[in-house]
């Protein structure tokens, strides 16, 4: 489209009425007419104000109204004169650029960048950053909505990975698992909504090491899909932890492990269920309350019931950490520090946590009958433990030479690992107890 078409096209629509530019809907005239052509190639590109609406609520809105209307004018005035910006939301702007190659597109944005570093309104200076998401065509799309949908998932994207203030392009591979995230918040929203319909808790068997009877299991969150699929934590637990998901979904974990303890009671009386902490439930002030009436409820005893502290997160605060935990401990809950030799979980952790069992990460025991530096330090592990205090279960375990050298040569005190069993659903694992 040339200028003079360009200055018809919009003589003829309605503008924004605040920085009287065309909008979205001019966009999707203009440039669904273009994609018409077969040979024709190019990027979309939207521009997002990274922060403001803090103008709006520092300055208030005529000031907003005032400093959006320069902010316009300053991206318009370094772009080619042949390319037309577009609004497409209150803090949004959009261009489409034929035959651009990602390399003028950063510089085009160096300049939007420095254009935004001082805008002056009224008597305010506002600093302003903006972040955009570049789709590319044909390649990431043919038709406007689509192109618009990706370049704006490229900057939400690009945003939340590393931050604002950059310019980011469209990947189906990070889209792909961006939209399951999404998806899968979704969903799991709409679960929970429901009373956690699509969760299930499968349970993991927890023996001692001496003889390998049972005396436990670590009960272990599972998400069935709509065509039945069972999907790991791995797939979802990071989705929940973020969106905080996890507090409302913690209570019915809770509610189900230790209803389902008494169950299991009713054949093996001293049968222990481990329950999976994090720190964001810690954080909520009903969840000691909640705990207590579950436990009293469903006519369990405390003890019977052991808190393990998921390893996903670095603990901060540890002060605040065993405080919420001591309370537990007083109620007569076992506190556990799980994946210890992993991640966060190191001396550091065992040092500053105050718990009562020790859960040794399967990656520790991985190669440990390879040499002996490794069964060293599996041995010296456990006895470190000991030699504080705490009691300790060894994860992971698969095979019966680990198990055997974890018991005879290392003082293991209990196993959970595939050798003695995998995850189950309660009627499966309710055989174990009926035999």
């Amino acid at each position: 489209m040339g200028q003079n078409e360009r200055e018809l096209h919009e003589e003829s629509s309605p503008k924004d009425p605040i920085t009287g530019l065309p909008t979205r809907i001019d966009l999707t005239k203009a440039l669904d007419e273009e994609l018409k052509s077969d040979d024709i190639s190019g990027a979309m590109m939207v521009i997002g104000l990274d922060n403001f609406q803090l103008v709006n609520e520092i300055c208030g809105p005529a000031v907003g109204d005032e400093a959006m209307r320069q902010i316009a004018e300053n991206i318009a005035n370094v772009l080619p004169f042949d390319i037309t910006l577009y609004q497409v939301s209150s803090d949004q702007f959009a261009l489409y650029w034929h035959d651009a190659m990602p390399e003028e597109l950063e510089i085009i944005f160096a300049s939007l960048q420095l254009s935004l570093r001082d805008i002056a309104a009224i008597e305010d200076k506002i600093y302003c950053t903006t972040t955009a998401g570049v789709a590319f065509y044909p390649r990431d799309g043919k038709d406007t909505n689509t192109l618009l949908k990706f370049a704006q998932a490229a900057k939400t994207i690009g945003k939340a990975e590393g931050g604002g203030d950059r310019i980011c392009f469209f990947n189906q591979e990070s889209y792909d698992k961006w939209h399951y995230k999404v998806m899968m918040e979704g969903l799991m929203k709409n679960s929970i909504a429901r009373g956690c319909e699509e969760f299930m808790l499968y349970f993991q068997p927890q023996v001692w090491a001496k003889d390998g009877s049972l005396y436990g299991a670590e009960a272990l969150l599972r998400w069935r899909t709509a065509d039945g699929q069972i999907l790991p934590p791995l797939s979802f637990i990071p989705v929940l932890e973020k969106t905080r998901l996890i507090i409302p979904a913690g209570h019915w974990i809770i509610e189900q492990a230790v209803k389902t303890c008494k169950k299991f009671q009713e054949y093996l009386p001293d049968f222990q269920m481990s329950i999976n902490i994090s720190l964001y439930q810690l954080e909520e002030q009903m969840l000691y309350p909640f705990v207590a009436d579950c436990i009293e409820r469903h006519g369990v005893k405390p003890s019977s019931i052991v808190f393990e502290l998921t390893e996903g997160q670095n603990v901060t605060d540890w002060e605040f950490v065993n405080s919420q935990f001591e309370a537990f401990r007083n109620l007569g809950i076992k506190i556990a520090m799980d994946d210890f030799g992993s991640g966060y979980a190191t001396l550091d952790f065992l040092k500053e946590f105050k718990c009562d069992l020790v859960k040794l990460d399967r990656s520790v025991i991985i190669d440990m009958l390879k040499d002996d530096y490794n069964k060293n330090l599996v041995k010296y592990s456990i006895a470190l433990c000991h030699a504080i205090d705490l009691a300790l279960c060894v994860e992971g375990v698969e095979d019966e030479d680990v198990y055997k050298y974890l018991r005879d040569e290392c003082g293991a005190e209990m196993i959970q690992g595939f050798y003695f069993g995998k995850p189950e659903p309660e009627d499966v694992f309710m055989q174990r107890l009926v035999k």
